[in-house]
């Protein structure tokens, strides 16, 4: 801020001259007239006198500016102190307002400064809780700090303090995240992290003066590409993809041509038949739909006692089942999710892609069309205008979700469990694809829309949850879709999953002993179903009777009579694994590991 401040000598002159005129003026013009002629005339006295003056004035400035020079300190503080009251006195204001503060060096150069002007520093954790970027938060965030960058002076607080602080050189200021971006219009976030400390040395280029980018471009110094990709120091940096890692191996595979040919297929007939599946699809919906919502899964042969489980644990304890809508991919799962009373979808055409068997192991082919499988039937409900709960067959209830997903008050588009997995192919949002929420609206729509036609992704990478978080990332910068994944780390433990079962022991204490009560419990982070059927059967998870295993419906009957169990059937497997009885004597899953009682 530049003022003009007035000198005490030069205002009393200037007040005795504006004085002495208005006095002249009450005397009448013709003394005027005379004052005026007797000034004109020239006193050789009074010019030598001036003269001298001139001079003597002159090294009494250049002696006192020598005397300055050497007392600096308290010159300037008397100075400021000076500075202060005239800027209380003749502007009425605040110091701080006046800000008389020696403005020293600013932080950029006039070569930055085109794009930055200041810097402030905010509290991660409490730059999170006024704002809910989606992601999951990570350790740490009371202890750390983020790094604010404004664009212009108009853009950095108000308080003049801060905001010089924040344009000058020294400390970079500290402030809460409300005051740093109480001016902020638009407020771009990037959230960084070097993947691999010990090995990898990251830089990051913020580049002024251009197109303004929504993307980050990654270089590497890399030989080779995909999966024989290795770091190699010497090579020169060059463009890479996101998923390429620190080593250079590349997480992003290709789809092949027979990825190509089985997803052009899928969609072939998708179309061919989509009139009819939507209009007999909808007449379903409409039916069953409670506050417009529904609950979508998808289930093979295989996978079929899962969902049979999750029916008899639901009603075991007392869930209405009436809005579940189960798009099964063979009769025989059909058959068994209607005995079970559930509304079922069945295209025989739409889902002939899907093997009936289960999956040997995660990953592996029949898991990427199973995948595929869930892309479809999400689509579908959330195309018809459905908001829908879709969940894997090995999830439980403990209380009903919607409960949690109708009362939040972020109206976020898209809630996902957090996997927990915090492998770069999953980053930023480590979102689990077995259960998640989603809200219909144009941006999900163009979401799951995207999906579908990232079939080939999907079956290459035989992962639908690497595709789509990738998606998540896209979509949130294309169109605003707003994300949220239920932090695995949060203290209530609302939405846990196999990442606790297996890496939380205290939060499955607390489950045990009854302290913690979650909406419902994914058992997921399992090789195959055999282990996922363990760890629940030890957990009180399981209500299906073993006599009902891999039978036909029409040979049941009555299923829910049939084959549900009142009471949760509890068996040992493994004593360092979870469980709601001790089971000591069974062996170790983990080589070497304590029991979990």
């Amino acid at each position: 801020m530049t003022m003009r401040i007035p000198s005490h000598g030069s205002s009393g002159g200037s007040d005795s001259r504006r004085l002495a005129s208005r006095r002249v003026h009450h005397n009448g013009q013709s003394n005027n007239t005379n004052k005026e002629r007797r000034s004109t005339l020239i006193n050789p006295t009074q010019v030598i006198t001036l003269v001298i003056f001139s001079i003597t004035s002159f090294y009494l400035g250049t002696l006192m500016g020598s005397t300055f020079q050497h007392s600096g300190s308290v010159s300037t503080n008397n100075n400021q102190q000076n500075c202060e009251e005239v800027c209380k006195k003749y502007i009425n204001t605040s110091t701080e307002k006046c800000n008389t503060q020696p403005a020293g060096t600013k932080r950029f150069s006039s070569k930055l400064s085109h794009w930055a002007t200041g810097l402030v520093s905010i509290n991660r954790k409490d730059l999170f809780d006024a704002y809910d970027f989606g992601v999951p938060i990570t350790d740490g965030a009371e202890n750390q700090d983020v790094l604010m960058l404004y664009n212009d002076r108009n853009a950095m607080p108000t308080k003049r303090t801060l905001s010089r602080a924040a344009e000058y050189n020294g400390d970079i200021p500290h402030t809460t995240a409300e005051e740093a971006t109480e001016n902020c219009d638009t407020m771009n976030v990037v959230f960084i992290k070097n993947p691999d400390p010990k090995t990898v040395n990251q830089c990051f280029a913020l580049v002024g003066g251009q197109y303004q980018g929504y993307h980050v471009q990654k270089w590497q110094r890399l030989i080779g590409g995909g999966a024989e990709g290795k770091f190699d120091k010497t090579a020169p940096l060059r463009v890479t993809g996101r998923m390429t890692m620190a080593n250079g191996y590349d997480e992003l595979f290709s789809p092949k041509d027979k990825h190509l040919e089985t997803h052009q297929a899928i969609l072939k007939t998708y179309f061919t038949y989509l009139t009819k599946i939507r209009e007999d699809l909808d007449a379903i919906l409409k039916k069953i739909a409670v506050n417009n919502s529904v609950v979508v899964m998808t289930v093979n042969k295989g996978q079929s006692d899962l969902l049979m489980n999750f029916v008899c644990s639901a009603k075991a304890r007392g869930f209405n089942l009436g809005n579940v809508i189960v798009f099964p991919t063979d009769t025989f799962s059909k058959d068994l999710a209607e005995g079970l009373g559930l509304a079922i979808y069945y295209s025989h055409e739409l889902m002939d892609h899907v093997p009936e068997r289960d999956a040997k192991r995660y990953g592996d082919a029949t898991f990427g069309a199973i995948m595929l499988a869930k892309v479809l039937c999400v689509h579908l409900v959330n195309d018809l205008g459905y908001d829908l709960l879709f969940q894997d067959v090995d999830v439980s209830w403990y209380k009903n979700p919607f409960d949690f997903f109708h009362s939040d008050d972020n109206g976020f588009d898209v809630y996902f469990q957090d996997d927990g997995n915090r492998q770069q192919r999953f980053a930023p949002y480590s979102a689990n694809s077995g259960f998640y929420f989603v809200r219909s609206n144009d941006r999900s729509k163009i979401l799951f829309r995207s999906m579908l036609y990232a079939g080939d992704l999907i079956f290459a990478a035989r992962s639908h949850q690497q595709v789509l978080v990738q998606l998540l990332a896209e979509n949130n910068s294309l169109t605003g879709l707003t994300v949220k994944v239920l932090s695995r780390d949060d203290s209530e433990f609302q939405f846990p999953s196999g990442y606790h079962y297996h890496m939380r022991k205290d939060v499955m204490k607390q489950m045990v002993k009854g302290d913690k009560t979650p909406y419902v419990f994914h058992m997921c982070w399992t090789l195959n179903k055999e282990e996922k059927v363990h760890y629940m059967k030890q957990m009180g998870m399981w209500y299906m009777k073993d006599t009902c295993i891999h039978k036909k419906a029409e040979s049941l009957g009555d299923i829910n009579s049939a084959c549900c169990a009142a009471k949760p059937i509890v068996e040992c497997h493994y004593k360092d694994k979870a469980s709601i009885i001790p089971c000591k004597d069974s062996p170790s899953k983990d080589n070497g590991a304590k029991s979990f009682w």
